[in-house]
């Protein structure tokens, strides 16, 4: 266990994975309890919070300073880490034992936690002298935007009903999806550029600011609500995110099954906001475009880009063996199925992806944990 303290991605990645075990676990247990649908606003929230931050944490604070040119450690992640992952077990006991006051603690508890990264990380966005810290400046209005909305949950679990919506929006819309575009954007194009030839990395930041911009509207838009905004601005986001997959090379990526994962997880995202338009028009498509952006697109794309700093921070060869690339794809047939099951209305459905999701995310994290206790394969340190 004390080689977790080697490295932020150590600690995060792993107790990431266990937060994703316990909270998959949680979800599939309450589907099975007689009290599911008072579960559902609590897990409205608690999966997106609580199955992302950590990971975010561990990739922002490994591949972050490179990026601000800096040689920086951080002394505290494993208070900061300790302290969210604590929070986390404190809500899920909370909702066990049926205590709200235990459980606002816990959310209390994860808002601290994240209040000192967000810290952690503006110090370093102030300190660095890299000319170009866009990324990193969008990363950090980003987790400001986490602040707001584990702020908003903590005051709907205080007993602020009128909380919970814009908690969601800035979850999911404030927080997490300018967190994955802005690592996207960065990312896609320079990992293809090394393993596809000839390529032409193509990542405009006006294209990022769109993004960016988009998500914005989203949150407002989906908290008064204002439906025609949100239609108009998901209608555009879907068809820039489809031009995009095709212009970052989405067919040729499936040379390469690691790069591929990242490719066909993007692709993701044309299909999310045309669901999210098609249901702002009017066609009423329940928590599809909710469940096609949380699992279609942003717990696949996890599995892929951890897996990737994983094996590459651990020292093996960037390779997706024939376990990890079944893993994967099962899962989006499993997040196709949640899905059809919302659109159609059918509650069977929920139960088999669910139950899909925790046996594929099992598999996974008993393929990455070794490599977080252990020294790396290679000798080098980290």
């Amino acid at each position: 266990m004390k080689r977790l303290a080697h490295a932020p991605h150590r600690l995060y990645f792993f107790l990431g994975a266990l937060a994703v075990l316990l909270l998959f676990g949680w979800w599939w247990l309450s589907l099975h309890g007689p009290h599911s649908a008072q579960a559902v606003p609590l897990h409205a929230l608690l999966m997106p919070l609580g199955v992302f931050p950590l990971f975010i944490l561990g990739f922002t604070f490994t591949a972050g300073p490179r990026w601000l040119a800096l040689n920086a450690t951080d002394q505290y992640f494993l208070l900061n880490g300790a302290t969210y992952f604590a929070g986390l077990m404190l809500v899920l006991l909370a909702s066990s034992l049926g205590w709200p006051p235990l459980r606002s603690s816990g959310f209390a508890l994860m808002l601290s936690g994240w209040l000192a990264v967000t810290w952690r990380w503006g110090g370093l966005v102030r300190a660095s002298t890299a000319p170009d810290k866009k990324h990193p400046q969008a990363i950090l209005a980003a987790m400001c935007g986490g602040t707001l909305a584990l702020a908003a949950t903590l005051a709907w679990s205080a007993g602020v009903a009128a909380a919970w919506l814009p908690a969601r929006q800035l979850a999911f819309f404030g927080f997490l999806l300018p967190v994955f575009v802005t690592v996207c954007h960065r990312m896609l194009p320079f990992f293809t550029s090394n393993v596809l030839r000839p390529y032409q990395a193509w990542r405009p930041y006006w294209l990022l600011g769109a993004w960016l911009s988009g998500c914005a509207v989203l949150v407002i838009a989906g908290s008064l609500p204002v439906h025609l905004a949100e239609a108009l601005t998901a209608t555009a986001l879907s068809l820039s995110f489809a031009y995009t997959s095709w212009r970052w090379g989405l067919w040729r990526s499936l040379q390469n099954r690691l790069l591929a994962m990242l490719h066909l997880s993007f692709a993701w995202l044309t299909i999310v906001f045309a669901l999210y338009a098609a249901d702002a028009f009017g066609l009423r498509l329940g928590s599809a475009a909710l469940h096609a952006l949380g699992l279609g697109f942003m717990a696949t794309m996890l599995v892929g880009f951890v897996s990737r700093v994983t094996y590459g921070h651990s020292g093996r060869p960037l390779e997706a063996g024939n376990l990890l690339w079944s893993i994967y794809l099962g899962l989006h047939l499993s997040a196709a199925l949640r899905v059809l099951a919302s659109a159609l209305e059918a509650p069977a459905l929920i139960v088999i992806s669910a139950s899909a999701w925790l046996i594929l995310l099992g598999l996974w994290v008993a393929l990455m944990l070794p490599a977080y206790l252990k020294a790396r394969v290679d000798g080098q340190p980290g």
